[in-house]
């Protein structure tokens, strides 16, 4: 018996795979942003805190190099995220079909 999809209507079979690629864009778009916020900050040495102090690296150094490498780590993972969803969206929207 064929998947009714949504509700009992049926299912626009192009449709996942671009609200998939666009989930995966908004990512990158992100990875992005935060990656010109790391490198600002290592080039200026100043985190900015948009909510409390901001963390110098002269200050605080540790502090500065612990949170330098968990938004690299963020980034990085989160630009994963984003290649495999397009990936897996693009495979949706040109793969083969059967």
């Amino acid at each position: 018996m064929p998947d009714p999809g949504l509700g009992g209507r049926r299912r626009v079979a192009w449709l996942s795979p671009l609200v998939t690629l666009a989930i995966a864009v908004l990512i990158g778009w992100g990875c992005v942003i935060g990656a010109r916020e790391v490198l600002h900050g290592l080039d200026v040495g100043v985190l900015n805190n948009r909510k409390g102090p901001d963390v110098h690296l002269v200050e605080r150094p540790v502090i500065f190099w612990a949170l330098i490498v968990f938004y690299a780590t963020a980034i990085v993972v989160s630009a994963g995220m984003a290649v495999l969803l397009a990936a897996i969206a693009l495979r949706g929207l040109f793969g083969r079909r059967a």
